[in-house]
């Protein structure tokens, strides 16, 4: 966000030199002119670069402090579920699956039984410093596990533990009424669409977000 901010200010500038100049009647000057459109075009394309890939490389991130969540992520859901007979349900295993840049992030949450997209992802810096992923999602079913759970929106929160190993950690809460914990641990840069080929794969390791560690 702070880079499209830089964007409109260059944008603004352009405007009110181009205004003042056409009101005044001053000759516009072909050189000013395409300095403007170079800066701007230079602006733009620098922004967009840092936006996609510049803003991950650990030595960026190592001034930004910002993590690095996009990939996949294996862990778990406990859910405060009762069974019919009354029993509680045993975690869940599921995959996490972040997308990434420095202007937005989303949220994929993939179990055996359904998938939960975000409809809104945000990545925010506690006053104690700590990170925070925090989303608004829409679960829905598969076709096999619709008699037991219907389509229903809810709220997650992630917490980024500081040292490699402590993973992500926080809750969810849903229009149901239920809650639970979520737990991922071990991260993949690769991409996985759905919780069994993940929960299968070898290539998974204990996750570092922070460029530092």
């Amino acid at each position: 966000m702070k880079d499209i901010r830089q964007q409109v200010t260059v944008g603004i500038v352009c405007l009110v030199w181009l205004a003042l100049a056409l009101l005044t009647g001053e000759a516009l000057s072909p050189t000013p002119l395409r300095l403007f459109s170079v800066a701007g075009t230079t602006v733009a394309i620098v922004a967009l670069a840092y936006d996609r890939s510049l803003w991950h490389w650990k030595l960026v991130r190592r001034f930004t402090g910002s993590p690095l969540l996009h990939g996949t992520w294996r862990g778990e859901v406990i859910t405060s579920v009762i069974r019919a007979d009354g029993t509680p349900v045993p975690p869940i295993p599921a995959v996490l699956h972040v997308v990434q840049s420095a202007s937005r992030v989303s949220v994929s949450l993939f179990t055996a039984d359904s998938v939960s997209t975000s409809t809104h992802a945000s990545l925010l810096r506690g006053d104690d410093g700590r990170w925070c992923l925090r989303w608004q999602f829409t679960n829905q079913p598969r076709p096999g596990a619709r008699q037991r759970s219907q389509r229903h929106r809810g709220v997650a929160e992630l917490w980024i533990g500081a040292v490699p190993g402590e993973g992500l950690s926080g809750e969810y809460f849903t229009d149901r009424r239920t809650y639970g914990e979520l737990s991922f641990v071990e991260w993949s840069p690769r991409r996985y669409g759905s919780a069994s080929t993940a929960l299968a794969a070898t290539d998974f390791a204990l996750a570092a977000p922070y460029a530092a560690t």
